[in-house]
């Protein structure tokens, strides 16, 4: 219910105050609420605060954009150049802090429709300010909403790391399923220290403290009884459901620790920042090779538009984007396709919506509606979620262009279309080596750490669960026989044996 009630109501309010010339504004402030969906709420105040006043920047250059006194042609180039940039550097920075969908999508949508206003210099400061409450009015919403939510993100982390740990126990000599218990149990760690002062030390959080150390444990240790992982996985069935875990024979009886803090996300943002001043130094260094990517489709796609007199070229641009938000060939070619066939029924239902010419109220009901119809699905599947998301980018235009309905649907068709064929020819021609390098480094890393005579076990850990990401990425953009695929398994199995034969592991956290 959170983004529809994060749009619908300053759309509403603009709407009785008789400012709907101030919609794009209130619309993509609104939009931070589709960020974060799953974090712990500490998490989400942060992290939707930097994503409201990424907003409110994008917004800004696409503001600056539309009051660029240039000759038309000169505007249509700063507009899908402003679109690619924005959409490359927001892109950079989700993917480093781990932000996850719609990552860098929306701040270049945002850019690309501001840049095609009507505003005057006198309109900036209002629409501007309008994003910016639009953006603090989401933020309210979803952390309130995350409060009552209580330790629900916490009991999924959990459940996922029981059902991690059964699957790895039910077959110890799958080295790729042992990390997949660990990234898992990781993950539960990270999410149980990111607790309010209301949940921590309860006897909910205790007990599924306990249960992230039981999986720690068992997955260290490689045996378990065919009964004991059967548990887990009733287990992880009851805490999905909201019940207690309870107290298997095998948990430990002293209090279970409470979880130190991850590092801050701000460190991942230094070594970005690092990787761009000393190309091919810190452990970023590959996001701007794939940023760059990212930036180059987008643009090609919209001149590309511009060149066919697509209407709207700038939705092109935010098509590759879009595709190219998954950081591999591998991953961009389906998200290529659902893309296609979401798009192409979505556009069916906007225009009929449209065709119907609603009034403007029920217009912003159809809003609201579509954009919450979006939110529930895009995570079961991209198209469905497209469905929903093409006729609110529809309406949206409905309300800020004079265009017919088969215009803006004709418009939204062939752009996508372009933008998606372009996003993964770039991606296909692209070269590689950045990703590579991450991988060849990522695993000289893990080496490193398990030659030394007293190694760090967190630091193990980390270095491990970035060594398969990397490996996974990697895997989605070269041939196979160009991929350390025997070495990684060997140095994996030596660090996971160094970790679970020293009792690091099953060691509580603090």
């Amino acid at each position: 219910m959170r983004a529809f009630l994060s749009v619908l109501t300053p759309l509403l309010v603009l709407l009785w105050l008789d400012r709907l010339d101030l919609v794009a504004g209130a619309v993509f402030g609104a939009l931070t609420s589709v960020y974060c969906r799953s974090e712990p709420y500490r998490n989400q105040t942060r992290s939707l605060a930097a994503v409201a006043a990424g907003m409110v920047v994008a917004v800004g250059v696409g503001d600056a954009i539309a009051l660029a006194d240039v000759a038309p042609w000169q505007h249509r180039l700063l507009v899908v150049t402003g679109t690619a940039v924005v959409g490359a550097l927001a892109t950079a920075a989700t993917t480093a802090v781990k932000l996850g969908a719609p990552g860098g999508l929306i701040f270049s949508f945002a850019t690309g429709a501001c840049a095609n206003l009507a505003i005057t210099p006198a309109e900036v400061a209002p629409h501007l300010a309008v994003c910016a409450v639009s953006g603090a009015f989401a933020w309210i919403v979803c952390v309130t909403g995350a409060m009552f939510a209580g330790l629900r993100p916490q009991r999924r982390a959990v459940a996922a790391a029981l059902e991690a740990t059964a699957a790895y126990l039910s077959d110890r000599s799958d080295v790729l399923a042992r990390h997949r218990s660990a990234v898992a149990v990781e993950t539960a760690w990270a999410r149980l220290a990111l607790v309010g002062r209301r949940q921590r030390d309860t006897e909910e959080h205790s007990e599924l403290i306990q249960t992230a150390e039981i999986c720690e444990v068992l997955g260290a240790s490689g045996r378990a009884a065919s009964e004991t992982v059967r548990s887990l996985r009733e287990t992880a069935t009851r805490i999905r459901a909201g019940e207690s875990p309870g107290s298997p024979g095998y948990a430990r009886q002293e209090s279970a620790a409470v979880p130190a803090l991850p590092p801050s996300r701000w460190h991942t943002i230094r070594e970005v920042l690092l990787a761009a001043v000393r190309p091919g130094r810190g452990s970023g260094s590959w996001l701007w090779p794939f940023a760059a990517r990212v930036g180059v489709a987008a643009l090609l796609a919209g001149l590309l538009a511009d060149l066919l007199d697509i209407g709207h070229i700038y939705w092109a641009g935010v098509s590759a984007v879009s595709v190219l938000q998954a950081t591999s060939t591998s991953r961009s070619v389906p998200r290529m396709l659902q893309r296609v066939a979401g798009t192409l029924g979505g556009v069916l239902i906007g225009l009929a919506l449209l065709s119907t010419h609603p009034a403007v109220w029920v217009l912003i009901l159809l809003l609201a509606a579509l954009q919450w119809g979006a939110e529930l699905t895009v995570t079961v599947n991209y198209a469905f979620g497209l469905l929903f998301a093409t006729p609110v980018a529809l309406l949206v235009s409905g309300l800020m262009t004079p265009d017919t309905p088969a215009q803006l649907a004709s418009s939204r068709l062939w752009a996508t279309l372009l933008g998606a064929a372009v996003a993964v020819l770039v991606a296909w021609l692209s070269p590689h080596g950045a990703w590579l390098a991450r991988l060849r480094g990522s695993l000289a890393r893990v080496r490193e750490l398990t030659e030394l005579p007293r190694s760090d076990p967190e630091r193990l850990r980390k270095a491990l669960i970035e060594l398969h990401d990397a490996y996974e990425t990697a895997a989605g953009e070269v041939p196979e026989s160009q991929l350390p695929t025997e070495e990684l398994l060997a140095v994996s199995r030596r660090a996971y044996k160094l970790l679970d034969t020293g009792g690091l592991l099953g060691q509580p956290r603090s």
